[in-house]
């Protein structure tokens, strides 16, 4: 098992065993704090709790300094050491002291309990299988594959979810009988007790629909957590740098970092050489700007499909998101020069940042005011129209409940259009959506009042964890390179959902981070559009990935083995071939699926 994730940490491995109770457990070591002293599992003076840490723990050094205040002693400065201390004092309930991105197990001798935990938005991944007479668990479903008696088979329902949204919604993974550990929760198995309890211990606060303060009123609170956030993340013992795309949310880092580091702060980012979307020049700029050491790496067309395949077929489940390839590029470029890149994740979910956001909001009043016959009316009118744009217009017309505008705007609508490729093992499972219940339960459980926080809380609780850090850590740790997110700090977050969505989205979108740019001269006049590692998906599909359409996907597994149907999928892809269609937001799901799928087979 921890062969099969030498990537996550080639540095050092450990393995711990109780031969009483049965039990073991590895850990494959990123050396990042305590370079010489940090080897895992750790365990105790009398060696009754060993644990098992993948990410960091953000503030172990004032945990320390607490605890040796109780009367404990320390053999290393590894931020690990920590864990098994803190349960001495507070067992199961240490989760609440820690600041970080983490998955960790600890294992009480004693008491034949072990306990499992993740990180409160999920950027570190951790897997189970509860078997009959095992608990099997691991960071990656590689990894845990490697563990079990046999084999699972894929589960038709959470591939269908895929197709829909690019990624594994929540608990459920592309195997059937085996579970995603949730954000922000922790879990307990004995073997006294041998079944799954878990526990959630932290959630977004329920945003308020009133606040008297202002952006600019708000900017100043915001600024102080956000550089505390930074400055946490910029504590190792190895080479840190930013990726940097030009945008907002990344500038802002950088600049912060900048003033925390010594010496030129190495930034990173990628371009291509073919499409409108590369950002490399904008990147460029800001960095010479700011007088950052900048280095930036193409991604040539002609590379495209060996990397995407390569990369696909490295994954432990499948994510289409499109940007991991260009994260990935970048990730493998950057680790030649450091060990931690800093990023921009998680500030569009918390800081309303897409513009979907703000539609929704515009839908919902339409609602209220134009009868439902005459939108739908209105919304074909629309649509018939040549003009992008207003072809959006007939989509914000159309009556839909939150749950389904929100699907559909967020996925191009793969709900519907994907229907007509299905195969026999999936037909009819898109018509009773796991996708869709799984939007209207969250939204549900969230309950949020109005249309924009309901979907910012639906993006925490799923795309954020399930498809933007996911791809994250799987882009960086394949090159073993760890990515910390500073906008993922509980205080900022905790801070962005006391503000109403009204004031986030003022101003075209994260009008607080905004504010905070325009205090801070540096950045004042740097590029605020928002940007992100984009791809040109419809040129690449027209072009060096061709072949894998027409290997991994027409004549791949995914039709051989009827998920989908061969010619309907042969109709579409010759559309958007001859450019008779731009099926790219449809297409691309279904070759990293191909991809996916047909190395899975390989194996």
């Amino acid at each position: 098992m921890a062969t099969a994730m030498v990537h996550r940490g080639p540095d050092d491995e450990g393995i711990y065993v109780d031969l009483d109770s049965n039990f073991s457990m590895a850990a494959r070591r990123l050396s990042i704090i305590d370079l010489s002293g940090g080897h895992q599992p750790v365990e105790n003076e009398d060696r009754s709790v060993a644990a098992v840490l993948n990410g960091e723990i953000y503030n172990h050094a004032s945990l320390r300094e607490r605890l040796r205040r109780r009367g404990h002693s320390f053999a290393s400065h590894t931020d690990t050491e920590v864990l098994v201390h803190l349960y001495e004092d507070y067992g199961e309930s240490l989760v609440h002291a820690l600041e970080g991105m983490y998955a960790f197990a600890i294992w009480d001798r004693r008491e034949r309990r072990l306990t499992l935990a993740r990180d409160r938005f999920g950027e570190k991944p951790l897997f189970y299988a509860e078997l009959s007479d095992r608990l099997v668990f691991a960071s990656e479903l590689t990894a845990l594959r490697a563990g079990l008696p046999s084999q699972p088979e894929l589960d038709p329902a959470a591939l269908a979810a895929f197709f829909v949204l690019g990624y594994l919604p929540g608990e459920r993974t592309i195997f059937q009988g085996v579970r995603q550990l949730p954000p922000a929760t922790s879990l307990r198995w004995s073997s006294s007790s041998p079944r799954v309890e878990l526990r959630s211990y932290w959630s977004m606060p329920s945003r308020p629909t009133r606040r008297p303060e202002t952006a600019p009123e708000l900017a100043d609170e915001g600024a102080t957590l956000l550089r505390q956030a930074v400055r946490s993340r910029l504590v190792a013992d190895v080479p840190v740098g930013v990726f940097l795309s030009g945008g907002l949310d990344s500038t802002l880092v950088a600049a912060i970092a900048a003033d925390e580091v010594s010496g030129n702060l190495k930034t990173f980012t990628v371009g291509y050489d073919t499409g409108e979307v590369s950002e490399a020049a904008q990147a460029r700029a800001t960095a010479e700007r700011l007088g950052f050491d900048h280095q930036d790496v193409t991604l040539f067309s002609t590379d495209v499909a060996e990397r995407l395949t390569r990369l696909i077929g490295s994954l432990d489940q499948p994510n289409a998101d499109p940007a991991l390839v260009a994260l990935h590029t970048v990730a493998e470029s950057a680790r030649r020069e450091v060990t931690v890149a800093v990023g921009g994740e998680g500030a569009d979910e918390l800081f309303g940042g897409y513009p979907r956001y703000r539609w929704m909001e515009r839908a919902a009043q339409l609602e209220r005011h134009i009868p439902a016959s005459l939108s739908r009316s209105g919304a074909r009118l629309l649509r018939r129209l040549p003009h992008d744009r207003v072809a959006r217009l007939g989509d914000v017309l159309e009556p839909a409940s939150l749950a389904e505008r929100n699907l559909d705007w967020a996925t191009a609508k793969r709900r519907v259009l994907c229907n007509a490729l299905l195969g026999p093992r999936l037909h009819g499972r898109l018509t009773q959506s796991y996708a869709l219940d799984d939007v209207i339960a969250v939204l549900s459980a969230n309950g949020q009042d109005d249309p924009a926080s309901a979907a910012m809380a639906l993006d925490q609780s799923r795309y954020l964890p399930d498809d933007v850090l996911a791809k994250a850590d799987r882009a960086t740790m394949l090159v073993s390179l760890e990515m910390r997110t500073p906008y993922l700090s509980r205080e900022l977050a905790e801070f962005s959902a006391a503000i109403p969505a009204s004031v986030l989205l003022a101003h075209g979108g994260k009008s607080v981070l905004r504010e905070i740019a325009r205090g801070m001269p540096a950045i004042s006049g740097a590029s605020r559009t928002k940007r992100a590692f984009r791809v040109p998906m419809a040129q690449w599909l027209r072009g060096p990935l061709a072949p894998a359409l027409e290997d991994h996907v027409i004549g791949g597994s995914l039709t051989s083995e009827e998920w989908f149907d061969r010619r309907a999928l042969r109709r579409t892809v010759d559309a958007h071939m001859q450019g008779a269609a731009d099926h790219s937001a449809l297409l691309w799901p279904v070759v990293v699926g191909g991809l996916w799928l047909d190395k899975l087979r390989e194996s």
